[in-house]
């Protein structure tokens, strides 16, 4: 488990997601915004 899943409201899945596209630890997390690391989700998965 890394250091994004021990964040409130985020899980394993949401972490291994967020690392697919690029972001994997907070401060990249922080410095591109909660809207659009979804949005970067979103385009590798459109169930989310």
């Amino acid at each position: 488990m890394g250091e994004l899943s021990k964040l409130l409201n985020i899980g394993k899945v949401v972490e291994e997601q967020l690392n697919q596209v690029g972001i994997v630890d907070l401060e990249q997390l922080k410095n591109i915004g909660s809207e659009q690391a979804w949005l970067k989700i979103k385009s590798i998965d459109d169930s989310a």
